[in-house]
């Protein structure tokens, strides 16, 4: 995002903050594979989840997403043209971004994950996933769409910024312009992409869920600045807010994401994928999947936002870390050490 000082509170409400990355990552870091139908009494085991995680290439997954993230939240330091703010950032950043890397660790998240999804997954269900992964189809989704889809955050982060500009300076009571999309050629490889990218699966209730977020925070922060001092400003926000979401698009987002997807499969690959998609049986599947990612986003998101975390999140970020670390105190020879968390 640009670094717009009058506007940072919005600012932090639109950008995805490093406290909160374990929610981006923890989506990150499951293969969405379609699956076959077929679920009996027998609990998902440990190392059946172990063995697909492995196939699927889930830790390399991590790093990928934690790189896309943190390139997004570099532009914060990258942006600002005086040398010693600039210099003051980039260390904040590199603190800060240290501690979610190590808190995000593969290590750490495999546990939750395993414990998620047998919540969630018979053994059935996994063994039809470990079949799949290992299939033409699965391996090109592993290597070839996850890692794609990896790559689209920071460049479709540009764009929104772009936009969020061009609603911050655009004067109250104006007509906004159209936003024109280009169509491509029907039949062509990339009709087929931006086909297959406005239909990829939950993408369109996600974004409108995302932008209804944004405006509801918006709307929140605007009622602060109700008063009679500051009526002003809470109009404002309130503009801005509603402007975002009812004219940002989704068709904008799919329209950039098929421009790079395009670039990364070939039309056979895209057409399987679009053919994937809407079988029914694997769309029941992929329900026991999304409410397997959503109980790991939400242990992960608990876990960085526990109280040590936190502090260590706070004491990074502040304008002068300390030179050296505290050494950590001994505790008293009658105490116990405290249960890790």
């Amino acid at each position: 995002m640009n670094n717009t000082n009058q506007y940072r509170p919005m600012k932090n409400v639109l950008h995805t903050p490093l406290i909160n990355a374990a929610r981006a990552l923890a989506q990150a870091c499951i293969v969405t594979l379609a699956l076959a139908h077929g679920a009996h009494a027998a609990p998902a085991t440990e190392e059946s989840l172990r063995r697909y995680f492995e196939i699927a290439k889930s830790e390399r997954m991590i790093d990928t997403a934690m790189d896309a993230l943190l390139e997004i939240e570099a532009r914060q330091w990258q942006d600002e043209s005086d040398p010693k703010k600039k210099a003051n950032l980039k260390a904040r950043f590199e603190r800060t971004s240290a501690i979610i890397r190590k808190q995000i660790a593969w290590n750490k998240v495999e546990p939750v994950a395993i414990e998620s999804y047998q919540k969630h997954l018979q053994e059935s269900d996994v063994q039809e996933l470990l079949v799949q992964a290992q299939s033409p189809l699965g391996q090109m989704i592993i290597n070839k769409v996850t890692p794609a889809l990896l790559k689209q955050p920071p460049v479709v982060a540009v764009h929104l910024a772009r936009r969020i500009e061009e609603l911050r300076e655009r004067k109250e009571g104006s007509v906004p312009p159209p936003v024109v999309l280009p169509q491509p050629p029907a039949g062509s490889k990339e009709a087929l992409a931006l086909a297959l990218m406005l239909d990829w699966p939950g993408a369109r209730d996600e974004f409108n869920k995302n932008m209804a977020d944004i405006e509801t925070r918006g709307l929140e922060m605007a009622a602060a600045f109700d008063g009679e001092a500051t009526a002003g400003i809470g109009e404002e926000v309130r503009r801005f807010s509603k402007a975002i979401r009812s004219e940002i698009k989704f068709e904008e987002m799919a329209a950039i994401e098929a421009r790079m997807i395009a670039g990364e499969l070939s039309e056979t690959e895209m057409a399987a994928l679009i053919e994937e998609h809407k079988n029914p049986v694997r769309a029941a599947q992929r329900i026991k999947i999304a409410q397997a990612d959503a109980e790991l986003m939400t242990r992960m998101s608990a876990a960085m936002q526990s109280g040590d975390v936190l502090k260590q999140l706070a004491d990074a970020g502040s304008e002068e870390a300390p030179a050296t670390p505290a050494r950590p105190r001994k505790p008293a020879k009658a105490a116990k050490a405290p249960a890790k968390k």
